[in-house]
């Protein structure tokens, strides 16, 4: 009998031990919804607009926010840097009043081809709980319609084509 009143025990104190954390997380005085693009497939050298809807849920204002994206390579498990993305400046919105819904377009541009996940994040200076979107694929794709017996074609016959001219004009000047 002991015995199972320390399992009872035990599974009540994880019970409200970790749904304690499930109810910080769900905290947050915003949501943030990625509405446009749904998923992403292009090549390199794209420059999309990321269309969010933020919602001040709370019934208060809230001021100083802003919003911002994220990537995750999931081949290398890591966030990627934006800087290269051209997406590292965050989106000042100022001040939302209660229950106010804001759109907000975030700009990217596609650089290195790989599988990734994008989240749009809002956080505001007032309050310290960020609240991200869920994440959208984003699949960069590499240049696969190259044709090798073309780049060899190429890579012979021009060499030979500028050895011929220098040639040529190295004979008129004689």
């Amino acid at each position: 009998m002991k015995k199972y009143l320390t399992i009872l025990l035990l599974f009540t104190f994880l019970f409200v031990f970790n749904s304690g954390f499930a109810k910080a997380q769900s905290n947050s005085d915003f949501t943030i919804e990625i509405l446009s693009p749904t998923k992403v497939a292009e090549y390199p050298g794209k420059e999309l607009k990321i269309k969010v809807k933020i919602t001040n849920t709370s019934d208060k204002e809230i001021k100083d926010i802003f919003t911002y994206i994220t990537m995750a390579n999931l081949s290398k498990n890591w966030t990627v840097n934006l800087e290269d993305y051209s997406a590292d400046q965050p989106v000042t919105i100022g001040t939302m009043k209660p229950h106010e819904e804001k759109i907000v377009n975030l700009p990217i541009q596609l650089v290195y081809t790989a599988d990734y996940y994008l989240y749009t994040t809002v956080v505001s200076k007032e309050y310290h709980v960020i609240t991200s979107s869920d994440a959208i694929p984003v699949k960069i794709i590499g240049n696969t319609k190259i044709v090798p017996l073309q780049v060899q074609i190429v890579s012979i016959v021009i060499p030979l084509l500028l050895l011929s001219l220098f040639l040529i004009s190295m004979k008129r000047k004689r």
